[in-house]
């Protein structure tokens, strides 16, 4: 028997312990029906094209609130890196002690989002360099 991608046959999607589906809120599922609109190559007006028999069928991810197909976890999902971590990972999160938005961070060191990280850094600079700019006796400050 082979495998058919988006048949009953495809490989398995990944489940929780318990042996659920991932499930998404309604702020997720919005995202992720636009990423589906807008990413997806197996999406055509409305109807997923690997679920086609003969006639048109609605796409399943589109329109439901757990992680149901294949082609959008592993091809799909991965460009929306935070919206993966949300669904995915809820535990790793991190909020940023600048802004306060959640993030998933590389290390176990990370303070900042990415976004704040580059500022707070470029901050951190300037005051480095205007204090030894400053204090020290040779530049004639």
């Amino acid at each position: 028997m082979t495998l058919k991608y988006g048949s009953r046959y495809g490989p398995p999607l990944e489940r929780r312990e318990d042996g659920s589906l991932y499930q998404m809120t309604e702020a997720q599922q919005k995202l992720a029906a636009r990423l589906v609109e807008k990413n997806c190559c197996n999406y055509w007006h409305g109807s997923c094209l690997l679920l086609e028999d003969g006639e048109m069928r609605s796409c399943p991810q589109r329109i439901s609130y757990s992680v149901c197909c294949w082609w959008f976890r592993n091809a799909v999902l991965p460009s929306a890196r935070e919206l993966e971590a949300e669904i995915f990972n809820n535990d790793r999160f991190k909020r940023c002690v600048r802004c306060g938005r959640k993030y998933l961070p590389g290390s176990n060191r990370n303070l900042y989002c990415p976004y704040c990280a580059g500022m707070v850094r470029r901050q951190k600079d300037r005051e480095r360099k205007w204090k030894m700019r400053h204090e020290c006796p040779h530049l004639g400050a």
